[in-house]
């Protein structure tokens, strides 16, 4: 399964608008009452164990319970401490590389490798190397490609490979893979296209990305373990282009394409199976994770006389199901992610789905809902392992600040 980032901002925020300019077509069905769970299991802060730096964001879980992140004072982000939590929440600092000061972890898998970057004062966290740590915390350097002066990673499989991007501050992108042996593998744009970045990988070695062209949209791609790019889709797009946004380990890709529709266009879900053939899942879908089993959540626009968004779950065979919500006003909700045994985690909002105002929300296979801020939208979940653990942010507001600080907190189940 692949093991990313947390940096879910972009497909977030996208659910909130699923469609621009006309509004034609049937409607999916209007979802299901809720059906509420009462009770609420408790939040655990995780402390970061770093003097000075109280203040913290998730960035991915493994298997086992193991949290990674990183670690910063008020205000402060660009002297980051990368952290990875015990299974048991007791905080480890991964050093940076030698000779650096600053470091971000970015994802870990099941061996407990994590992946992120370092850097040394004077530079922002842009200005990186890609990390590698040990199980131990020992850090190697994930280099850039020749002619390129940073590199960052994106994603760990299951099996090691680590994937990213290399990259200078005036030149696009050049997504990366580096193999466990040391083997560094260009991911080559498509034809034709300036630029590329890369998302996600299983453990085959099956990457996930974008391909840019010279104006600025893009086009999904799949790569072969050996970097060769295939196009994600070939269907018509319009807008943004075509993003996948999740691969599971069978090799099936999740995505989406914004699609021409009357004056204006509108965002399908896609599900592109390991032979190459594409289902879509209709006008105003967007899916934004995939279990190994082949199950799908994301958000989908049930009323195409609103811009609200409802929080869904498809099955392997196409088939939507509603996921409950309880009355907001406003009612908006999204599925970020899923688990092996089909637990969803995401969260509701009303108006702006940034994260201060988010309240998160866990739904159990049978579509049960539980509300992880009953009283109030403080908190957000970012990710769920297949034993039930679930990520997230507890948003800590302090008088007279306009935005909350950040602290990484676990639901146990």
């Amino acid at each position: 399964m692949t093991v990313r980032p947390g940096r879910r901002t972009a497909t977030a925020v996208a659910a909130a608008a699923l469609s621009t300019g006309a509004l034609l077509g049937a409607a999916p069905a209007a979802p299901a009452a809720p059906a509420t769970s009462t009770t609420t299991p408790a939040m655990t802060v995780l402390p970061t164990g770093v003097p000075g730096k109280s203040y913290s964001d998730p960035t991915g879980v493994n298997g086992s319970g193991v949290v990674v992140g990183y670690a910063y004072a008020s205000g402060q982000g660009v002297e980051a401490s990368a952290v990875r939590w015990a299974a048991d929440g007791t905080p480890a600092t991964l050093p940076p590389l030698p000779g650096e000061n600053f470091a971000q972890a970015l994802g870990v898998n099941d061996a407990n490798l994590a992946i992120g970057i370092s850097w040394p004062t004077g530079r922002t966290s842009w200005q990186s190397t890609a990390v590698r740590w040990a199980a131990d915390g020992t850090p190697t350097a994930l280099p850039p490609l020749p002619g390129d002066l940073y590199s960052r990673a994106a994603a760990i499989s299951g099996s090691g490979i680590v994937v990213g991007t290399s990259y200078t501050s005036s030149a696009g992108t050049h997504a990366v893979a580096w193999r466990p042996d040391g083997t560094t593998v260009t991911l080559a744009p498509l034809p034709g296209d300036t630029a590329s970045e890369v998302t996600g990988v299983n453990a085959a070695g099956l990457a996930i990305g974008r391909s840019y062209t010279t104006v600025g949209s893009f086009h999904g791609i799949v790569w072969s373990p050996d970097g060769t790019p295939v196009r994600f889709q070939t269907g018509p797009t319009s807008g943004s282009g075509d993003w996948p946004v999740g691969i599971n380990d069978a090799g099936t890709v999740v995505g989406v394409a914004d699609r021409p529709q009357g004056i204006g266009t509108s965002r399908h879900g896609l599900v592109r199976a390991p032979g190459g053939a594409l289902r879509d899942l209709g006008p105003y879908t967007s899916p934004t994770a995939i279990n190994a089993s082949g199950t799908v959540v994301g958000q989908y626009q049930p009323d195409l006389g609103q811009l609200n968004t409802h929080a869904a779950r498809w099955s392997p065979d196409g088939t939507l199901t509603p996921l409950p919500r309880e009355p907001l006003t406003g009612g908006n909700s999204a599925a970020v992610g899923i688990n092996g045994s089909g637990t969803a985690i995401g969260y509701a909002w009303d108006g702006i789905p940034a994260r201060q105002y988010q309240s998160g929300r866990i739904w159990a296979a049978d579509g049960t809902l539980t509300n992880l801020a009953p009283n109030s939208s403080d908190n957000t979940t970012l990710f769920v392992n297949d034993a039930g653990l679930v990520v997230g942010l507890f948003l800590l507001r302090s008088p007279g600040s306009l935005y909350p600080s950040h602290l990484t907190v676990v639901w146990r189940p």
